[in-house]
């Protein structure tokens, strides 16, 4: 979640309590490492870009050949390294996702898709109203999107012939969301305080779920081949098969949020910094961080991490730390 959760573009029902929630657990969770057993960071990272617009209404979106996009209200920026920043004058709203090709996204009563590499964008069906947010992968044209119907009630829609189907329909909340493959993962909220994650062909059939679980759902379900998520009850970072059958736990006593996948590799935010975590081996720290300067979303490739800061008051600073080759 699109982010992204503020991946998940802040701004609209859904996605303000998953970014409120963010800054708290930013603030009021413990420290994720108390710095005896991890590097000094020695980099801030480079600097791509920096806007006059919130670092909790933008979400960053990664592509497959070391691209990533910056995805605000009015416009996307394509961000490559070593080249001039490429500004999109769209009218992207709340909510954008970007597919392997394009930027989809909602504007005056419809879902338009926009070409990354330029053009004009194309009118793909009739939507009378704005979702609450898209969902879609760096490695194929599929998308979806959750909403939020008259009767209150959210629901995942996926294109459908000439116009729209709903794939599943919730009786709570739908807080989180994440396209995988042919299917969308989601964090339902029920009565009681209880919470699961389902998953749902877009194609519509049977959804299937986690079991059921109490205290502070995911804002965030992130990844490729898996579902990745940070459990904030525990502060733990854990792995849930495509199917949601199978669950791991990769580390413990660990705050991770906003997070991203380059798979095998989660890099995680928090209060203390920019994190790698892989399997097996502690959290090793690339940037410190500030309470000042909040990082609201996180995006990574194979060869780059970028994600965007809190630079105060209606300002983004959007950086970028290039890796180690494996």
């Amino acid at each position: 979640m699109n982010a992204a959760a503020c991946l998940l573009a802040c701004g609209l029902a859904v996605v303000v309590p998953a970014c409120s929630r963010r800054s708290a657990e930013h603030r009021a969770s413990p420290p994720a490492n108390d710095g005896k057993d991890v590097p000094r960071a020695s980099a801030l990272g480079s600097v791509m870009l920096s806007l006059p617009v919130s670092a909790y209404h933008v979400s960053i979106a990664a592509a497959d050949d070391d691209v990533f996009y910056l995805l605000t209200a009015t416009a996307a920026y394509r961000l490559e390294p070593d080249r001039a920043t490429a500004a999109m004058p769209l009218d992207l709203g709340a909510g954008a996702a970007a597919t392997r090709s394009s930027i989809v996204f909602w504007s005056q009563g419809a879902v338009w898709s926009a070409p990354k590499a330029g053009g004009a964008p194309r009118r793909l069906l009739p939507l009378p109203e704005r979702p609450q947010l898209f969902v879609a992968s760096a490695a194929s044209e599929d998308f979806a999107w959750l909403a939020r119907g008259g009767d209150g009630r959210f629901a995942v829609h996926a294109p459908g012939g000439k116009g729209a189907r709903a794939a599943y329909t919730s009786a709570g909340s739908i807080d989180a969301a994440m396209l995988l493959g042919d299917a969308v993962a989601f964090v339902e909220g029920l009565a009681g305080g209880q919470w699961r994650i389902g998953r749902v062909a877009t194609r519509g059939g049977p959804a299937t779920f986690t079991a059921l679980r109490k205290g502070r759902a995911p804002a965030m379900l992130t990844g490729r081949s898996a579902i990745t998520y940070y459990d904030g009850a525990g502060y733990e970072v854990r792995r849930l098969s495509p199917d949601v059958q199978r669950e791991e736990t990769l580390s413990r006593g660990f705050v991770c949020t906003p997070l991203a996948v380059a798979e095998p590799v989660v890099y995680c935010a928090s209060v203390d910094g920019l994190f790698a975590l892989q399997p097996g081996a502690p959290p090793r720290r690339l940037v410190a961080g500030s309470a000042e300067r909040l990082i609201t979303d996180v995006a990574a490739s194979a060869r780059r991490v970028v994600w965007a800061v809190d630079a105060g008051q209606d300002s983004v600073e959007v950086r970028s730390l290039s890796l180690p080759a494996p």
